[in-house]
């Protein structure tokens, strides 16, 4: 009788053992959390759009001060059902935070033309650069035609104490008043679904000394009639990388020393000439040619694909979309000409079937004993 009755003590002994324990293990799983350092909470944070980051913070006592300090902001109209609902949300946000630093903002405006608020777009602006931000990406998108696109120059105002190292735009016109902002720290610039017009021999791009890594995506070229024919330059003495996507652009000039990656996407609509193209640097190069170039003449293949492949002589890593199946309908005129990739390492044609015509232009000039060749 007393051993079932110390047995029955021994199991209740254990059970409440067992619940402490697990109370226990809660309260720390959840001390985790709630006690961590304050610079960890606002970097979590920084991953949420800053309407949730805010909702977050409302929910506890010990982070209701939290999203004041969180160095990423994500200012999205989207998170809104309502266009006025995100500027007033906005408007107040700007006024409510801490006056501490901001690493990076990232800014999208989705509503219509006619809810788009300018002011609004110049606020956040201002202050993303008065905040010392490194990193800005703001998207404007508009369902204007492109030759009534917001224009950059228009918005916003020059800022000579710029610390922006980042700086991507998306559906914003782009004119010759770019040039006069001192973004002398620069390191990298994105144009996606950007107007572009300028003055007759001017480069857009020369002013960002810093300049190393460029791209323009999908933007209109916009230059009157009289000045279609006009040429694109991109002039940069210390740019690394340049990532050219369906360009209206007939010529661009391309004037880089040091450029090591080349990135070129055209589309059967928008071809480019590049007038004496030298990468004298240039390790690698990928080129997208889609899909009607087959029907093309023989002079454009001599005339653009030709010289465009001797601008990319020095390539060591060569990757072609498309064009393997384009250059297959011309493998005689690939036949005599003699081969511009004389440090030629690696070849990958993307493509299952190419005349043995084709492999032998890009690789009997090659210096390099065995090139490595990849299909499909």
């Amino acid at each position: 009788m007393n051993n079932n009755s110390s047995g029955c003590e021994l199991a209740k002994a254990g059970k409440r053992r067992r619940q402490e324990g697990e109370e226990v293990e809660d309260t720390t799983a959840m001390d985790r959390l709630t006690h961590l350092p304050r610079p960890i909470i606002h970097h979590i944070l920084s991953f949420l759009d800053t309407k949730y980051a805010v909702q977050t913070c409302v929910l506890s006592r010990e982070w209701r001060c939290a999203w004041k300090y969180v160095p990423v902001l994500r200012l999205h109209s989207d998170s809104f059902e309502q266009y006025s609902s995100f500027q007033i949300y906005v408007d107040h946000f700007l006024f409510l935070r801490f006056p501490l630093s901001v690493r990076k903002v990232s800014y999208a405006d989705n509503g219509d033309s006619e809810e788009q608020d300018v002011h609004l777009f110049a606020r956040v602006f201002d202050y993303t650069l008065s905040r010392g931000a490194q990193h800005l990406a703001m998207d404007l998108h508009s369902d204007l035609e492109v030759e009534e696109f917001h224009r950059f120059s228009d918005l916003f105002s020059p800022s000579s104490n710029s610390s922006l190292i980042t700086l991507v735009l998306e559906s914003v016109a782009i004119d010759s008043g770019f040039r006069s902002f001192g973004f002398e720290m620069l390191t990298t610039l994105s144009l996606r679904w950007c107007p572009v017009s300028f003055d007759e021999e001017e480069d857009l791009f020369s002013n960002f000394p810093c300049l190393q890594n460029l791209s323009i995506l999908d933007c209109t070229n916009v230059l009157p009639y009289h000045m279609s024919e006009e040429c694109l330059k991109v002039y940069g003495l210390q740019m690394l990388s340049l990532n050219l996507q369906s360009m209206s652009f007939s010529k661009i000039e391309i004037v880089a020393p040091k450029l090591r990656r080349f990135h070129l996407f055209e589309d059967s609509d928008n071809s480019s000439d590049f007038p004496e193209l030298s990468l004298a640097s240039l390790d690698s190069a990928v080129v997208h040619v889609y899909p009607d170039y087959g029907a093309k003449k023989k002079e454009w293949v001599e005339q653009h694909l030709i010289s465009l492949f001797q601008g990319l002589h020095n390539a060591e890593t060569l990757t072609l979309h498309g064009i393997a199946q384009v250059l297959s309908d011309f493998d005689q005129v690939l036949e005599k000409q003699p081969s511009p990739f004389t440090r030629l390492k690696h070849l990958n044609l993307n493509s299952d079937s190419v005349p043995y015509a084709v492999v032998d232009y890009f690789l009997k000039g090659t210096s390099f004993a065995e090139p490595i060749v990849e299909f499909g």
